[in-house]
């Protein structure tokens, strides 16, 4: 089967420009599609940075949960810190001694982490 068959009286530069001219567009198509597509390289550094954030937070939160687990272990019954026990309460029942100085700190919540 001749491709050229519509193209009788065309010239074979011309034949040959029409052939590179085709082979780049093919190129180009999976090229462009292989840097913007869905499994391309741009979807592929976007999830990679999610990855890094992901582990971030993942880090953030097993120090958190190590930290609890600590406190909770200093207020369990089989090993019961009494210094923990009385931090606690004094905490949550706005206790303290008349002879104690209270300093009050000023709280600053920071956005900068979410």
């Amino acid at each position: 089967m001749n491709i050229y068959r519509g193209f009788v009286g065309v010239s074979n530069n011309l034949k040959l420009a029409l052939e590179l001219f085709v082979i780049f567009l093919v190129f180009f198509y999976f090229i462009f599609h292989a840097i913007t597509g869905e499994n391309g390289l741009f979807s592929y550094l976007i999830v990679k940075k999610k990855v890094n954030e992901t582990s971030v937070k993942l880090e953030n939160l097993t120090r958190e949960r190590l930290y609890l687990e600590n406190n909770v272990r200093l207020l369990s019954r089989q090993t019961l810190d009494l210094d923990i026990l009385e931090e606690r309460c004094r905490i949550i029942l706005n206790y303290a001694y008349p002879n104690e100085i209270i300093v009050k700190r000023k709280t600053i919540i920071s956005n900068e982490g979410k």
